[in-house]
């Protein structure tokens, strides 16, 4: 028993080939070529062999778009990864912290690196655990620019200010 796609219309097959020439997501163009070639009267062996996929993926991809049409085109991967571990509340504590003065906090220091934010963190118990790659994605979404810390030595002198603007 051969399996083909149902009869599609002009409209749809328009789409279908719009999608082929200006789709960037890869998954949803392999998947209209499927279909394309089905409404063109390819029988699966002759599908899988042209495109080189599985027949259980050819035939999936068939009848999913014969049940719910162009849905089936779509990847089904937008919601799969870990969820969020650090909520609204952490994240504005992390912000907090990042927008204070060391010095303020009993630090000795004068400029945060990310580094020391994250040692900080944990030590105050305010995350378990962070990644530096984490603190910078978190820095990015509250459109905070991060500079690399530069040092230098504090003067003991009282009129450092003053002759600094010399």
């Amino acid at each position: 028993m051969c399996i083909y796609v149902r009869e599609i219309t002009n409209e749809e097959g328009n789409r279908l080939k719009y999608i082929l020439r200006r789709s960037s997501d890869k998954v949803k163009v392999k998947r209209a070529q499927i279909i394309l070639a089905s409404a063109q009267g390819m029988k699966v062996p002759e599908i899988c062999k042209t495109l080189g996929f599985h027949r259980n993926y050819v035939c999936r991809i068939i009848h999913a778009f014969n049940e719910k049409g162009f849905e089936a085109l779509e990847s089904g991967y937008k919601n799969c990864g870990r969820k969020p571990t650090f909520n609204e509340e952490i994240k504005r504590k992390i912000i907090d912290v990042v927008l204070s003065n060391p010095k303020d906090l009993g630090l000795p220091f004068t400029e945060w690196s990310l580094e020391k934010i994250r040692t900080y963190l944990i030590k105050k118990g305010i995350v378990k655990t962070i990644s530096i790659n984490t603190i910078r994605r978190i820095l990015n979404e509250k459109g905070i620019t991060y500079k690399r810390t530069k040092t230098w030595k504090e003067s003991n002198d009282p009129e450092f200010e003053f002759k600094k603007r010399k």
